[in-house]
């Protein structure tokens, strides 16, 4: 039986994980490779070696019939090249080291999805950017990368601040000028390199745009920037980035604004025409992240001692098409809550049961009101433990925002 009868129609990612194991062995791989259809990953046992099959099948999935062969060969190469040995110096390695742009929540939420232990585990290595961003090093090889472990650099006798330096003087050398239609600036060059484009922020300063620089990385394979004075240019980025969203290697739904050489998540002010159209975009990724991490949390408090609710991330859109997230904060803490437009602070009946909803108010006004009762959480998305219930005299403080009881 060929490849495409194999996979006529849509191609269930049982059968497609059952096929990569099959080329593996024809491939050459002696080693047992084990399949967790729950996590969706194949494992190579005998050294522990665990592969994501999303991004994969996605790209499988979205490709022509011919081209599903090169997805194959690619996601083989892969395999095959996590066991490359790195050149033992340092100066050796450097000029193949690049740096890839990833959303936070992939190594704060999806790796630990994906693992036993529910944790990142050690020796993965990323910095913060941008809030909600991060960047890891890469070992780039002609058709694969691989990531650098904390274990690589301390071999090499090297600071990740110094490989990061490294890496983005590299990665000016691959950059060539961009596209450019209206306002609108497009790093594509097909190399999958260009997300990370946006750390080259004397690149992206040279740009002629109109006031300060805003982009967006929907994908691993696009940085699109435009300036934040041009509707046009933010009109035609939100177009772009809407489609580029669909993407196997997605990263991120939010935009991002440059000032004084620092990036920082940014929305329109809120009378500006596109202001919801972007806080649209943002929320979806918002969502997903919560959903996630949701998951994550409940996985991991359903082996701890003791009970946390752990409240979920919404949003509602109102007639006029404003959008508004929020969350619950019950009366039957302790409780993590996301963070969220409003918080809505539900009673509960002497077994514990939901009452009613006894107020709701802007987050801001909860932390000046409530916020002896929160504190941050160590983690992305940002989430804040609250200890107690805030009591009558502090609730009637708070008060209900009118469109409150719509949201239930």
């Amino acid at each position: 039986m060929g490849l495409l009868d194999a996979f006529r129609g849509k191609s269930p990612q049982d059968k497609f994980a059952h096929m990569l194991q099959e080329r593996l062995k024809k491939g050459g791989e002696t080693r047992e490779v084990s399949y967790d259809a729950e996590a969706f990953t194949l494992c190579r046992t005998e050294d522990d070696q665990t592969f994501y099959l999303g991004n994969a099948f996605a790209e499988f999935e979205r490709a022509d019939d011919e081209d599903r062969e090169s997805v194959i060969r690619v996601f083989l190469s892969t395999w095959f090249t996590s066991q490359f040995e790195l050149p033992e110096s340092f100066d050796d390695a450097k000029t193949d080291i690049l740096l890839t742009v990833r959303d936070r929540s992939y190594f704060e939420v999806d790796i630990p999805l994906c693992s036993d232990t529910l944790e990142l585990g050690d020796g993965l290595l990323y910095s913060e950017f941008a809030e909600c961003l991060a960047i890891a090093p890469v070992y780039d090889m002609p058709t694969s990368i691989r990531s650098l472990s904390d274990d690589d650099l301390t071999a090499w006798d090297v600071t990740l601040y110094e490989v990061i330096e490294i890496a983005k003087q590299n990665l000016r050398e691959i950059t060539q000028q961009c596209a450019q239609a209206g306002d609108v600036f497009l790093f594509a060059s097909g190399d999958s390199h260009d997300a990370a484009r946006m750390l080259l922020t004397d690149v992206i300063e040279s740009l002629e745009t109109a006031g300060s620089p805003i982009a967006m990385v929907p994908n691993r394979e696009m940085l699109i920037v435009t300036g934040e004075q041009s509707t046009e240019g933010l009109e035609a980025m939100l177009g772009i980035a809407g489609q580029a969203l669909d993407h196997e290697r997605r990263i991120s739904s939010s935009a991002f604004r440059l000032t004084g050489g620092n990036w920082s998540p940014w929305l329109p002010d809120e009378d500006h025409p596109l202001h919801q159209a972007f806080k649209v975009l943002r929320v979806q990724g918002q969502l997903g992240d919560y959903e996630r991490q949701q998951e994550l949390w409940q996985k991991r408090l359903a082996t701890a001692d003791g009970y946390t609710f752990v409240s979920r991330f919404a949003a509602i859109e109102d007639d006029d098409d404003t959008i508004r997230t929020y969350t619950i904060w019950p009366a039957t803490v302790p409780a993590s809550l996301p963070h969220a437009d409003y918080v809505m602070f539900m009673a509960s009946n002497d077994d514990g049961s939901p009452s009613h909803l006894a107020a709701a108010a802007e987050w801001q006004t909860v932390e000046r009101l409530a916020g002896d009762l929160m504190s941050a959480e160590e983690c992305y998305p940002p989430r804040f433990r609250v200890s107690g219930f805030p009591d009558g005299k502090l609730i009637a403080q708070l008060g209900m925002v009118d469109w409150a009881n719509r949201s239930r």
